[in-house]
């Protein structure tokens, strides 16, 4: 079974919950998480656990809150040993950063971070904000530098990890009950973005990754026009990022093509040095 690490979001980890791909613990397992966390806080000091008691958290949200803040993924990823690291770039698109001191960064969650007696008191309207809403090119040039920083941490804490980008998308239009087709950002159920933009910046980020290291393997599920769209019944509801059901076996059949690909690389590495 291989063993799976994940720096990204939903839209990479719902392909390990049986709930998207009923058979998936037949060959993989998702041994470590990183959640909607930036590139450029990752590569911040770590700090703290801001969340207290008194915010009412659930574990799950805590631990979103928690490990942006502590950084504690690339300590269980040199323990762990995974496989795979599969890494998408949800949080630079949908949320970008807050500068809580010069030149250190932590996620601008508003879903979670937010919500806590820290964020209230310490960071609204104080931090100063960065994203590629506010200011594009400042927020290019300090990811491409962070993300340089973080691909040299991944390699150093598990060196022989096949790493994959899972170059994700926001969709834009939605199913509705009936089936009908919506337009996601003016349907007043989420934030509203420019989708076009987004995914602009989302590719500009994703040539940047794929050029900075030859290693790195490609999951693009929406080259060659694919559509995919979202739906109101989405286990988790409507967002730019739950695609339709169709989407999560065909990220699990393009996994297991990368995987057997290597297999099929190292066996002839391995006959070619017993030669």
């Amino acid at each position: 079974m291989k063993r799976i690490a994940v720096l990204g979001s939903c839209a990479t980890r719902d392909n390990f919950n049986s709930i998207f791909n009923a058979n998936y613990k037949k060959k993989f397992e998702c041994v470590l998480m990183q959640n909607q966390s930036s590139i450029i806080s990752m590569v911040s000091k770590k700090r703290e656990n801001p969340v207290v008691p008194e915010d009412n958290f659930s574990e799950y949200d805590e631990w979103c809150v928690r490990s942006d803040f502590t950084k504690e993924f690339f300590d269980h990823l040199a323990k762990l040993q995974p496989d795979t690291i599969i890494v998408d770039l949800f949080a630079d698109a949908h949320f970008g950063v807050l500068e809580i001191e010069p030149g250190e960064y932590v996620s601008n969650n508003r879903w979670k971070l937010w919500r806590t007696a820290y964020y209230k008191e310490a960071l609204k309207d104080k931090a100063a904000e960065l994203s590629i809403d506010k200011d594009r090119e400042q927020y290019m040039e300090l990811w491409k530098k962070s993300w340089n920083t973080v691909l040299e941490k991944l390699k150093k804490a598990s060196p022989k990890s096949k790493i994959i980008l899972h170059q994700i998308r926001n969709v834009k239009e939605y199913y509705n009950f009936d089936d009908n087709r919506f337009d996601i950002a003016s349907s007043g159920k989420v934030k509203n973005i420019n989708v076009d933009y987004y995914n602009e910046m989302l590719d500009e980020m994703h040539e940047y990754i794929r050029k900075s290291n030859q290693s790195i393997e490609v999951i693009d599920l929406f080259k060659k026009n694919r559509e995919f769209l979202s739906f109101d019944e989405h286990p988790w509801g409507l967002f730019y990022v739950h695609y339709t059901m169709d989407y999560y076996p065909l990220f699990m059949k393009k996994l297991k093509e990368i995987d057997s690909k290597n297999k099929w690389y190292q066996s002839f590495i391995k006959i070619i040095k017993q030669n």
